[in-house]
This record gives C-alpha cells, sequence and structure tokens, in this order.
C-alpha cells in the first residue's frame, strides 16, 4: 500500500514573542529534538503587528517565519 502522505505534522503552539529573542533557536532546537515540525503562530501578538489603528508592524514576525523556514517547520 502506498502511503497517502510523505510526512505527517506534529505540533501546536509557538509563541516566541512572550521570550527574549536570544531563547527562539533554543526553542526550535527542542521542539526538533521532539520530533515537532508544525506550529501555528501570532495566536497572542495582534497587538505588536497593528500598534496603531492605522500602523502596521511586521519586522518581529518576519524574523520568527525566517527563523522558522531555516529549520524547516511548517506553521498554520
Amino acid at each position: 500500500m502506498k502511503p497517502m502522505f510523505d510526512h505527517f505534522l506534529f505540533g501546536g503552539d509557538w509563541n516566541p514573542e512572550q521570550w527574549p529573542e536570544d531563547t527562539w533557536e533554543h526553542d526550535l532546537d527542542m521542539l526538533e529534538d521532539a520530533h515537532i515540525n508544525e506550529v501555528t503562530i501570532n495566536v497572542f501578538s495582534w497587538a505588536l503587528l497593528q500598534p496603531a489603528e492605522d500602523r502596521y508592524d511586521f519586522s518581529m514576525l518576519d524574523k520568527i517565519v525566517a527563523l522558522l523556514v531555516k529549520h524547516d517547520f511548517s506553521t498554520s
């Protein structure tokens, strides 16, 4: 029987904006050690993305996504 998928997504919420940036890489190393390969991000950080009604700042989200891409994580 041929498998339907080439890999299985396993993960959950990851909220790095709540911790110092110098811990993010270590977080992902530990998640990889646990065979986690997918994370849901930006669950609680809308206020960081839109600090004012007419202003957006995606700089932190861009850093987070770039780090996830570097570690081959899927995101939702």
